[in-house]
């Protein structure tokens, strides 16, 4: 029997199967989707059987060193979406392998063995490779019946959470009157028989030393017991029905889940339309069938609240994968998913890969987001994906968004999608949308960030108890340090980028490499010092915020406060409560978030976008403030919202102000046209770094020469050109630009210029369909 393996290598010499006997002690476990230890070189690595057959041209075939799972890791569905990915986004097909596993399953080969049962207690807590290759082979055929467990080992981290079980055995052994703990233990075990220690710690607040001194005594036994973490466990409480849909809801979800549908569906709805409620039916509409369902959201800040709405419809039918939790929480998650114990998979990007094995629909939620698009190796698009599943499956893809991409809208008006319009607001109409122009502020002698009309706002809705939403999409404290003698800004001497303060550490930042450096005390070019730090950030709006309005409880919520585990589930709670009364963040609280005490929301810098060096900042802005605004009145309470702008009479501003979705598609699509960009035309980013700036330009003009014998009408090639960012983490950057409106050809010309361009000193990557330009 040979394997077809797939080697965990990154190269394009590698990039195919390779053959490899299968020893007869592995024939009756191996099969496609497995992982496997194999020879390469003089090294042993990490492999995935692709394939099996009887036979190989080859003479000289190495055999497998040894089985790395007791069934496969991989589906036959995901094997072949890791072609269609390395084919459509020109990566290694070992890397799109690994892009869909959880990360305990890429660190770790090792598996720990638990069991509970006698007959192979001698196993139990060891690891596998601790056993001789026959042994091992008993083991994963044990694994396999469900006689023992296999669970992956990190090293120096802990993929398994333990409790210890405690069982009373013999409660006559004679114990001293003064030693209370241990009666008060014994006397709880003749009730309960048997206890969870996290449960004796809790009811009893007993150390761990009286339960070993109960075991040595003979009173009781304790077993150490792997137990599945649940971070939404609080969640699973009040299971519900759902309220009445309006007729355009029961209209969407009708054509959602008519039998046998397959279409992609766009899923227009106006902020606080009721698009959840659509999900929510629709996907309860395939269980019924006994299908399963992928929803998709665009942000960890997003996580929470729609983990709750699904966990309190669905229960314990709910797994959670997402970056926010830990190597182990997202693995008992994966393992959950993979061994069909749940039916619902509710996470950002990576969840698209999840091991569902009978999926009835797939729903991105906020669908313009561009954390939808991969920007590491493979650099797909979740949409891309999830279309690909679905024709898989035979079953419907839902895009969901207020503001979706103008290529998303455009495919709807053809028929490409289906249109799905929920035009009303659920309960109430859009709030009004005040533009308040900030040059005019400045003539009034107003220098702060905000406008009198928005400090009036938020002081009347502090006084009548409710609650407003404030967004500035900068964090830190100030945008730059300069000094004002010599002009000077202090910039990461790794990145072309202004470094950023942080107040609350005094330290300034890079927030493309992590750089970080004391503010210094005076020019470190001329010595001055008039060193000033200008521009606002979060932190700095905070304060004087703060200064402004002393009785304002303000919640920050951007990458500096939620960096931590579970820092956004924490400080969205702590506003439900109505702790805060005033919410400010960057861009994650500019959508999804529901409510109803919000009566106000404010943007500060509503044109800071608009000048970034990207074809598709227009749209980003107008999402942003329709987002936002949306936010404000989706409770009983009406609602307001206030742009700040320097640019009010811009197309931009005016008809986000109006909600009006159209007017800026027409217009935008106008611009599009001239300036021959998406949807109009495909685009490919090819991006080349290297240590030196000449050998970056050099590469960069040999690539470009190399490819502008396809140019044609249906093909230009525009550069090569400095990077918006040149120099990032001490790599020159160089980028070589094409429009075309042929997919396939213009993949394998650059398949084969990546062949040719295989230099160890000189990076180049290819993006096609970009979504960040940086």
């Amino acid at each position: 029997m040979i394997a077809e393996v797939i080697v965990d290598v990154a190269a394009a010499t590698v990039d195919r199967p390779f053959d490899y006997e299968v020893p007869e002690l592995w024939q009756n476990l191996v099969v496609p989707g497995m992982r496997v230890e194999v020879p390469f070189g003089p090294r042993a690595l990490l492999g995935i059987v692709v394939a099996t057959k009887e036979e190989s041209d080859l003479t000289r075939i190495k055999p497998i060193v040894r089985v790395l799972d007791e069934v496969p890791t991989y589906t036959e569905e995901l094997l072949e979406l890791s072609s269609y990915l390395s084919e459509t986004t020109l990566c290694y097909q070992a890397t799109a392998l690994l892009a869909m596993l959880p990360a305990a399953l890429k660190v770790s080969y090792d598996k720990l063995i638990l069991t509970e049962t006698a007959r192979f207690s001698h196993w139990n807590r060891k690891k596998i490779s601790q056993f001789p290759s026959e042994v091992q082979q008993e083991i994963l055929l044990a694994a396999r019946q469900g006689e023992v467990e296999l669970q992956p080992v990190i090293k120096e981290k802990k993929t398994t959470k333990t409790d210890k079980r405690i069982r009373l055995l013999d409660p006559s052994v004679p114990l001293s009157s003064q030693a209370t703990k241990q009666v008060l233990l014994r006397d709880y075990l003749i009730e309960q028989k048997e206890t969870m220690w996290s449960q004796v710690m809790h009811e009893l607040d007993l150390t761990l030393s009286i339960v070993h001194t109960l075991e040595r005594k003979g009173v009781l036994s304790v077993e150490t017991v792997d137990i599945n973490r649940n971070p939404y466990e609080h969640l699973t409480q009040d299971i519900f029905t759902p309220a009445r849909l309006t007729d355009d809801q029961q209209a969407a979800v009708d054509a959602i889940t008519a039998p046998d549908e397959t279409a992609t569906f766009l899923l227009h709805g106006v902020t606080g339309s009721g698009k959840t409620e659509v999900y929510l039916e629709s996907i309860h509409a395939m269980l019924e069938r006994g299908r399963q369902a992928i929803l998709l959201v665009p942000e960890i800040s997003l996580t929470p609240m729609m983990v709750k709405r699904f966990k309190r419809r669905f229960g314990e039918r709910v797994a959670v994968l997402h970056s926010g939790l830990s190597l182990g929480e997202k693995y008992d998650e994966w393992r959950k998913i993979a061994q069909g114990e749940v039916d619902v998979v509710v996470g950002a990007r990576s969840a698209v890969f999840a091991p569902l094995t009978n999926v009835g629909i797939i729903i991105l939620d906020e669908e313009h987001e561009t954390t939808y698009k991969q920007e590491e190796n493979p650099k797909y698009h979740t949409r891309d994906v999830a279309t690909w599943r679905a024709a898989f499956h035979h079953c419907p893809v839902v895009l969901g968004s207020a503001t979706p991409i103008l290529e998303t809208y455009a495919r709807s008006q053809k028929g490409v999608y289906q249109y799905l319009p929920l035009k009303e607001r659920f309960g109430g109409e859009l709030p009004p949308v005040d533009i308040i122009d900030m040059r005019k502020e400045l003539e009034r002698g107003n220098r702060t960030p905000f406008s009198l009309p928005l400090i009036e706002g938020i002081k009347q809705r502090i006084e009548r108890g409710e609650q407003t939403v404030l967004l500035l999409n900068r964090r830190g404290y100030t945008t730059f340090v300069l000094c004002r003698d010599c002009g000077e800004t202090l910039q990461c001497p790794h990145c072309a980028v202004n470094l950023t303060y942080h107040q609350q550490a005094d330290r300034l930042k890079c927030h493309y490499c992590g750089f970080e450096a004391a503010m210094p005390k005076e020019c470190p070019s001329c010595s001055s010092k008039k060193i000033r730090q200008f521009g606002t950030g979060t932190q700095k709006i905070e304060e004087e915020l703060a200064h402004l309005i002393p009785e304002a409880k303000i919640i920050r919520m951007d990458q500096d406060t939620t960096s931590r585990k579970g820092a956004h589930e924490k400080l969205l709670n702590a506003f439900e409560r109505r702790e805060g009364n005033i919410l400010l963040g960057t861009q994650m609280i500019a959508k999804g978030l529901d409510f109803p005490n919000v009566t106000l929301v404010g943007v500060i810098a509503a044109d800071a976008t608009l000048g970034i060096p990207d074809f598709r900042a227009s749209e980003r802005t107008f999402q942003l403030i329709t987002q936002v605004s949306g936010r404000a009145g989706r409770g009983e309470l009406a609602g307001q919202s206030i742009i700040q702008t320097y640019n009010p009479e811009h197309y931009v501003i005016q008809t986000a102000k109006q909600h009006d979705y159209e007017t800026f598609y027409n217009r935008e699509m106008q611009l599009r046209k001239l300036g021959g960009h998406p949807p109009f035309w495909f685009l490919g980013l090819i991006t080349i770094s290297a240590a030196h700036p000449l050998e970056a330009q050099a590469e960069a003009e040999a690539i470009a020469a190399q490819l502008r014998h396809l140019e044609s009408d249906d093909l230009v090639v525009n550069g090569p050109l400095d990077a918006p960012l040149a120099r990032l983490k001490n790599m020159y950057r160089q980028q070589v630009i094409i429009k075309h409106k042929g997919q396939e050809e213009v993949r394998e010309a650059l398949r084969a210029m990546l062949a040719l361009r295989i230099k160890q000193k000189i990076q180049v990557t290819v993006d096609l369909n970009p979504f960040v330009f940086m």
